[in-house]
């Protein structure tokens, strides 16, 4: 008898402690979009908890800057560079992966200016939520050619309806964490992308 109830308790505190979906509102999801959308328009590649290098922090920085501050940064002499200070380096791990990089080879990085790279972002499909800190997102990347203005909360039929070509390129699994700074927010603790349509 004594068996049958632990077993029954295994069973009752296995359940509890299972894995849920969370349910997101439509502002959670757009928040969730915008935040995968930063990795995937940076071209951040697969990476677990363990292969997660200050080389990929810094190459995700440094195109995160680059896309996203591009005006008010300072220009290399011969004007085909845009300077990226260690200090802007940082403030964007620390946001994304909850962490800075360990040691900066420079004051300063030199990113070469580039045009007409294609419009990448993200949409979450399902976010599971493991211990109330951990959570698992599922979603998809998505492309569209340079310039484009395509809603990146938008469907198919939204897309098609404004004129916009939008091909959905591949899809993204990843571990996120709560920020230890600000509850409302995310960090990205492992990624892994698959490539290509179904």
């Amino acid at each position: 008898m004594k068996k049958f109830f632990l077993l029954l308790f295994t069973l009752v505190s296995t359940i509890s402690f299972a894995q849920t979906d969370v349910h997101l509102s439509s502002r959670e999801k757009k928040e969730l979009n915008t935040f995968f959308s930063n990795f995937s328009e940076a071209n951040v590649e697969s990476f677990s908890s363990a292969t997660l290098s200050d080389e990929i922090m810094l190459q995700f920085a440094l195109r995160h800057n680059y896309m996203n501050k591009f005006k008010s940064l300072k220009k290399s002499k011969d004007g085909l560079s845009s300077i990226i200070s260690r200090d802007l380096v940082d403030m964007a791990t620390e946001k994304y992966f909850g962490r800075k990089i360990t040691f900066h080879k420079s004051k300063e990085y030199l990113v070469p200016m580039a045009d007409g790279e294609a419009y990448l972002f993200s949409q979450i499909r399902r976010l599971i939520e493991s211990d109330g800190e951990t959570f698992k997102a599922e979603g998809e990347i998505f492309s569209a050619s340079s310039g484009s203005t395509a809603d990146a909360h938008g469907t198919y039929r939204d897309w098609k309806k404004a004129g916009e070509e939008v091909e959905r390129i591949g899809k993204f699994e990843a571990i996120i964490k709560r920020s230890a700074k600000d509850k409302d927010r995310y960090v990205l603790l492992q990624y892994h992308i698959s490539s290509g349509n179904p």
